[in-house]
Order: structure tokens, then sequence, then C-alpha cells
């Protein structure tokens, strides 16, 4: 067991030395000691912070004006939103009032087209009527002509016989 923590030791001690020899052979990162270009350059920094400060200021000036500007132009499109919303609601109800007189007028046309066609239907009843009135008329006439015709044929013909067979006599 003793053999196994000297090994274990070796080891670790080997590898120590290893990273210490590595450690070595690379080159430190060059020491600066300027103070005074440090401090100046400080002093440089913090003179130019009020330059900033102002230019930091100007621009949040700028955008705290176009948030108002947006602010106005979003409230602006909001009572036009709200206008074309209240015209579109107008605008509905103009159109369902005109649906339901559009509604009312088709039933209107619908009883016209029903008393206009009785009134044709009565007119071509009337018409037939007249007509047939007119046709018994015209047929009564053309029987009482015929009959007061015939009888004169006949009276004619049984003269004429008549005397016919009296010359025969």
């Amino acid at each position: 067991m003793k053999k196994r923590v000297t090994g274990v030791m070796l080891r670790l001690l080997g590898s120590s030395l290893l990273m210490l020899g590595l450690t070595l052979t690379w080159p430190a990162p060059e020491a600066k000691a300027n103070y005074l270009n440090d401090i100046y350059n400080g002093i440089q920094s913090f003179s130019e912070l009020p330059g900033e400060v102002s230019k930091l200021q100007e621009s949040y000036r700028k955008t705290a004006e176009e948030l108002q500007q947006t602010k106005e132009d979003l409230g602006e499109a909001v009572d036009e939103l709200g206008q074309t919303k209240e015209q579109l609601t107008d605008s509905l109800q103009q159109m369902q009032t005109y649906q339901s007189q559009n509604a009312a007028l088709q039933e209107q046309n619908r009883q016209l087209s029903q008393v206009v066609d009785e009134l044709k239907n009565d007119r071509t009843a009337r018409e037939n009527y007249f007509n047939r009135i007119k046709v018994t008329v015209i047929s009564g006439i053309a029987l009482l002509l015929g009959y007061f015709l015939l009888i004169r044929v006949l009276r004619f013909t049984m003269r004429y016989r008549s005397r016919r067979s009296d010359r025969l006599r």
C-alpha cells in the first residue's frame, strides 16, 4: 500500500514540475508603469463625459419628442378609427334599412303583379265574353236574315209554281 502511495506521489510531483516548467518558459506580459499617462487618460475621459452626457441628453430629448409625436399620431389614428367605426355602423344601419325597405318593396311589387295579373285575366275574360255575345248576336241576326230570306225564296218558288201550274191547267 505504501508503494502505491509513493507511486501516486511521484506522479503528482512530476506533473507539478512539468507544469511549473511550462509556465516559466512562456513569456510574461509586459508591465506598464505609466501612472501619469493613466491619470491623463482618465482626466481626458472625465472631461469628455459632459459632451457625451449632453449628446445623450439631446438624444433623449429627440427620442422623447419622437415618442410624443408617435403618441399624437396614434391618438389621431385612434380618433380616425373611431370615426370610421361610427361611419361603418351608420352604413350598416342604412344598409339594414335599405334591405328592409327593399323587402317591403318586393312584397308590394309581388302584390301589384298579382293585381295586374288578375286585371289581365278579368280583361281577357271580359273580352271573351263580349266576343261570345258578338258571335251570338251576329249568329242570331244571320239566322233571322236567313229565315226571312228562306221564307221569301219559298214564297217566290211557291208563287212561281202555282202560276205555272195555273197555266198548265
